[in-house]
């Protein structure tokens, strides 16, 4: 091979060695590095978590749970309080998009993401598991847990990607379980 035609071959090889080397590098599926807090500027220009649209759904549903205090719903053959059924669903519909997200990305077990969606969903599990019912008395300081759990679980996230996806599992998982599609689920008062 003459060196004219091996030059350009050998340029574009090596071009397409260091174009994989830094597409292979994605934060999220790196393992995870100890956390810092947001600088300013990254603070300034991050996208914000909990997003509004965040807060008017934790707001919605917080007010749904409260018009299902003394309502009972029958679920299969068990009859429960809507507030617990309706908790259920949040739990449910958050664990359907965390695992979407994951199964979606192929995140692996110790990836960054991975973990930060895990700690987020467990630390919603908690809170629900916990806080099975809401009465007027508590209505508002519910609303700002749920509001505090996403805001502590992003707190130290640099990546706007895994920051919007956060976002988008509470918003999805309280929209989704408001909605109840189950056709067996009939309320009975």
């Amino acid at each position: 091979m003459k060196f004219k035609t091996f030059m350009p071959v050998l340029a574009l090889a090596c071009v397409c060695a260091v174009g994989q080397a830094d597409a292979a590098q994605d934060r999220l599926m790196m393992s995870e590095q100890p956390a810092e807090p947001l600088n300013v500027i990254e603070a300034e220009v991050a996208i914000p978590v909990p997003s509004e649209e965040v807060r008017e759904v934790v707001n919605a549903f917080t007010q749904f749970q409260l018009d299902q205090k003394d309502r009972y719903i029958m679920d299969d053959s068990r009859i429960m309080k809507g507030q617990e059924r309706y908790r259920n669903n949040a739990l449910y519909y958050m664990n359907v998009r965390r695992s979407w997200y994951i199964v979606s990305h192929r995140y692996k077990k110790d990836s960054y993401a991975r973990m930060a969606l895990d700690r987020l969903y467990n630390d919603y599990k908690q809170f629900f598991t916990e806080n099975v019912t809401v009465s007027e008395n508590v209505k508002l300081d519910y609303a700002q847990q749920i509001i505090d759990i996403l805001d502590r679980n992003t707190a130290n996230v640099h990546d706007d990607e895994l920051r919007f996806y956060m976002n988008e599992m509470v918003i999805y998982s309280l929209q989704q379980a408001m909605r109840d599609g189950n056709n067996r689920v009939k309320r009975i008062r």
